[in-house]
């Protein structure tokens, strides 16, 4: 700035014009998606128009539109504030680990239309992600039960952070309270984790029933944190207020099934979870405390104690109070209305596409899942299914 300042004339304009152009041009390279500052990364491929910043976002397309993934998507995150979908890409079938150790990918995708933007490949270390949450700052979180770890990635900056768990834990299902803090479940040592992003610091706390195989975790309207025991028999859901501590006192609830899988709530404070092998919708009323079911696999499971043919497994609730499912087995995705119990339902074309615990739908009422099988990632607008 100096210099210029001696300069003056025409060689002064020339000088500030140089200057110019060489800013547009640092400015153009901050825009170039960074590797990992951790481990040397390559994304498996990418799409060149990245998606704008907030201010900026594309109206929602109104068309349905599938995206393949590289891998077998799993779960699925909406990051609205960015216009994001994310999704874990495990590979395999956990059963309830994947039967081989291997990393998998954390895919991006465009809120507005679905298509895809970029993969990012785990660093050697990482195992297959299964579901995954993202925080405000855009960071995504997801669980590891291979590895029996939380991992983070910072997308912007290209690196990853894992943090070790119990030794047998298998970590699914997880959230954030309303403080930032991640809970999420264990299955393997039956109990609830707690981590601070800030401090670090890890709790987890074992549930009162012993192998509950704690399953999905979903945060209600209150700030009250609630879960899915889903061994086999039991028929309990579990519940806790949060705490900066991460030290809890965790209620079980009696529900009207064998196996509850993944859980939500609705604006009403109710808990509704999918029944998977039932067949059916549970709702539990935690003012009353009693639970009632909703047959969603009529035709195809005329008898739900002996059913194989229905595995219901994602649920979530639009902003009408429409609940959605996918029943993974006969390939349907659909909703139920709870005041009129009327249930509408579509097979998908590929017969084996096995919509699984990938189900989530965003603030548009567009709804997004994941076909394990067929490896993709669908989006449906509202009224796709009228």
């Amino acid at each position: 700035m100096i210099g210029m300042l001696l300069v003056s004339g025409g060689a002064a304009l020339l000088v500030v014009i140089v200057y110019a152009i060489f800013l547009q041009l640092v400015a153009g390279a901050s825009r170039v998606v960074p590797t990992s500052v951790t481990v040397q990364q390559t994304p498996h491929h990418s799409h060149t128009s990245e998606e704008a910043p907030v201010s900026f976002h594309r109206t929602q397309s109104s068309v349905v539109n599938e995206a393949a993934t590289t891998l077998n998507p799993w779960g699925i995150a909406i990051d609205s504030k960015h216009g994001f979908v994310w999704v874990a890409e495990p590979g395999c079938e956990p059963v309830p680990t994947c039967p081989s150790v291997f990393s998998g990918i954390i895919g991006k995708y465009a809120l507005s239309d679905g298509s895809f933007i970029e993969d990012f490949q785990e660093p050697q270390g990482y195992t297959s992600p299964l579901f995954v949450t993202v925080d405000a700052d855009d960071h995504v979180w997801f669980t590891q039960p291979n590895s029996n770890a939380i991992g983070e990635l910072d997308s912007g900056h290209g690196t990853w952070k894992q943090w070790q768990l119990k030794q047998g834990s298998m970590p699914y299902d997880l959230t954030f309270d309303t403080h930032g803090n991640l809970w999420f479940t264990e299955f393997g040592t039956s109990a609830i984790g707690f981590f601070d992003p800030q401090t670090h610091k890890l709790v987890e706390t074992p549930t009162p029933t012993l192998k509950s195989n704690p399953y999905g975790i979903t945060r209600d309207r209150r700030g009250n944190i609630w879960f899915t025991e889903n061994s086999l028999g039991i028929g309990q859901i579990g519940s806790f207020t949060p705490t900066l501590s991460g030290k809890i006192t965790i209620g079980e609830h009696a529900v009207a099934t064998l196996q509850p899988h993944l859980i939500t709530s609705d604006k009403a404070g109710n808990i509704w979870y999918s029944e998977a092998f039932a067949g059916s919708i549970g709702e539990f009323n935690p003012i009353s405390g009693t639970s009632r079911n909703f047959p969603v696999s009529i035709g195809i499971c005329p008898d739900p104690a002996a059913c194989s043919g229905t595995h219901i497994s994602g649920i979530s609730i639009d902003g009408r109070g429409l609940v959605w499912f996918d029943d993974s087995l006969s390939g349907r995705v659909g909703y139920l209305n709870p005041t009129t119990g009327q249930v509408v339902v579509r097979t998908l074309d590929q017969s084996d596409a096995h919509p699984h615990d990938g189900l989530a739908l965003d603030n548009m009422n567009t709804l997004w899942f994941t076909e394990q099988n067929a490896s993709a990632l669908v989006k449906w607008p509202q009224d796709t299914l009228t």
